[in-house]
C-alpha cells in the first residue's frame, strides 16, 4: 500500500464518507451537474413566463384602476369626540392623543383673518405644538379649484379681511376624498408644519343677503410646532387626516342655516329697519347697521324724544363672537320723558332666535317675539314691552323655534338694577 493510498483511507474514515466504490467518477459528476442545470433552467423559464403574464395583466388593469387625475390619498376616518362648529360650517373628530384646546370656546382670535374654529394640542407635552382648524376668506386668485394667477374678484381681494398665502413659491394642489379641492403653501416658516386651505363656500339662507366674499371662504388646517422632525411629521400626519375627514355642516351646505353666522366673511353692508313699536312719545324704531368693520351696530331710535339734535338714539356695537359663544348683550333704556316713566330692554340676536324669555323678579317670565328675520341683515332683534319703573329684570334667554336656548344674558350689575335706575 502506497503512502498516498493510506492517506486517502484516513481521510475517508475521518469524514465518515462512503467507500470510494460508491462515489461518482468525474464523468458521472458532470452528468449530474448537467441534469441539475436543466431542471433549474426549466423552473426559471416557468417562473419567467408567469412574471410576463402578471406584468401583462397589470399593464392592462392599472389604467382602469388609476384615476384620470392625481388625487390626494384617502385617509382613514378619525375616531374620538366630535366637535361641531356651527358658525364655521364644520365638525371635526378630535384625534386620539389630542385634546380640544378651547373646550367651550368656538371662535378663534376675533380679527380680520380668522373666524369660527377650534384649536387642538397633543396630550403629551410638546413645545408650541398645535393644530388650528378655522375659517377665513382666501384671495380669489389663490382659491382652491380656481385658475392660478387670475383674480376673478378684485373687490374681495382688496378687503382687509382677505387672507393671502405665500406668494414666493407655487401652491400645492389636491382634492379630498369627497372631491373638495384644497391648496397648500410649499414654503413655510420655521415653526409651521403644514397649512391646508380647503374650499369651504359660505351658503346663505333665502332670508339673508349673501356677501360677495361668501364663495371664497376656506377652511384652514394649520399645524405648528417648535419640536424636532419627528413631532413635525406627526403634526403633518394628523393635520392631513383632519383635512381629509373634517365634515361640512350648517352654512357649508347648500341652503345654509339661520343663526350660523361666520365673522370671517365680511357681511353685506347697509342699514336696515328691523322693526317698530310703541306709541306716541314712547314709539321706537330698531335698526341694525353692518359695515366693513368686524363689529355691527344696533340702534334703538325714539322719534318722539329729541330735546336737542343728535339725541333720541341709543346705539351699541354688536360683537359677533360674543353672541356665538352664547352670551346675549342686553340694552336698557329708561323713557324718562314719559309720565309715568317706563323702561325697555332690547338687543340683537342670531337669526335662528324666534322668542326671548325675560325673567322678572317676583313675576312670571315675559315671552317676547324676535323680529327682523325678513331683512338682509344677519341679525334679528327684540324689544320688551314697557316695564314699570322699579321692575328688576334678572335674566334674558334667547330661544330657537324648538324652544332650545341659543344665548342668554350674563348675570352682571347691568341687570341687577331696576329699570330706569340709570337714566339715558
Amino acid at each position: 500500500m502506497t503512502p498516498d493510498s493510506r492517506l486517502e483511507d484516513r481521510l475517508r474514515a475521518a469524514l465518515r464518507r462512503p467507500d470510494s466504490s460508491s462515489w461518482p467518477d468525474e464523468h458521472g459528476a458532470f452528468d449530474q451537474f448537467l441534469r441539475r442545470r436543466a431542471r433549474r433552467g426549466r423552473a426559471l423559464a416557468a417562473s419567467g413566463a408567469l412574471a410576463v403574464v402578471v406584468a401583462l395583466a397589470l399593464a392592462a388593469g392599472i389604467p382602469r384602476l388609476l384615476p384620470s387625475r392625481p388625487l390626494v390619498p384617502t385617509a382613514p376616518s378619525l375616531s374620538g369626540r366630535t366637535v361641531p362648529v356651527p358658525g364655521g360650517g364644520f365638525e371635526v373628530a378630535v384625534p386620539a392623543g389630542w385634546t380640544d384646546l378651547f373646550r367651550s370656546r368656538r371662535v378663534i382670535t376675533p380679527g380680520s383673518e380668522t373666524g369660527n374654529g377650534i384649536g387642538l394640542r397633543p396630550m403629551r407635552r410638546a413645545a408650541d405644538t398645535f393644530i388650528f382648524v378655522h375659517t377665513a376668506v382666501l384671495t380669489p386668485s389663490q382659491y382652491p379649484g380656481a385658475e392660478p394667477g387670475r383674480d376673478p374678484a378684485p373687490s374681495v381681494t382688496a378687503h382687509r379681511a382677505t387672507l393671502r398665502l405665500d406668494d414666493h413659491t407655487p401652491l400645492g394642489r389636491g382634492r379630498r376624498p369627497d372631491g373638495r379641492p384644497y391648496v397648500w403653501p410649499t414654503s413655510l416658516a420655521s415653526n409651521e408644519a403644514v397649512t391646508y386651505a380647503i374650499a369651504w363656500p359660505y351658503h346663505c339662507t333665502s332670508e339673508q343677503g349673501c356677501p360677495a366674499a361668501a364663495r371664497w371662504r376656506v377652511l384652514l388646517v394649520r399645524g405648528v410646532t417648535a419640536e424636532g422632525p419627528a413631532t413635525r411629521r406627526r403634526v403633518q400626519e394628523v393635520a392631513r387626516r383632519l383635512a381629509d375627514t373634517v365634515r361640512p355642516i350648517t352654512n357649508a351646505l347648500p341652503g345654509g342655516t339661520l343663526g350660523s353666522v361666520d365673522p370671517a366673511v365680511p357681511p353685506v353692508q347697509g342699514r336696515w329697519l328691523l322693526g317698530t313699536g310703541g306709541s306716541g312719545r314712547g314709539a321706537w324704531r330698531a335698526y341694525v347697521r353692518q359695515g366693513s368693520g368686524s363689529e355691527d351696530v344696533f340702534e334703538l331710535e325714539f322719534p318722539g324724544y329729541k330735546p336737542r339734535p343728535g339725541t333720541g338714539v341709543h346705539a351699541e356695537d354688536v360683537e359677533p363672537t360674543y353672541l356665538f359663544e352664547g352670551r346675549l348683550g342686553v340694552l336698557r333704556d329708561c323713557l324718562s320723558w314719559l309720565k309715568p316713566q317706563v323702561g325697555l330692554v332690547s338687543g340683537v340676536v342670531p337669526e335662528n332666535v324666534t322668542t326671548l324669555r325675560i325673567s322678572i323678579a317676583g313675576q312670571s317670565p315675559l315671552l317676547v317675539r324676535a323680529f327682523g328675520h325678513d331683512q338682509p341683515a344677519r341679525w334679528a332683534a327684540f324689544v320688551s314691552p314697557p316695564l314699570a319703573r322699579g321692575t328688576r329684570v334678572t335674566r334674558v334667554e334667547a330661544l330657537d323655534a324648538a324652544g332650545r336656548p341659543v344665548a342668554e344674558s350674563e348675570r352682571d350689575d347691568n341687570l341687577s338694577h331696576p329699570v330706569c335706575h340709570v337714566f339715558r
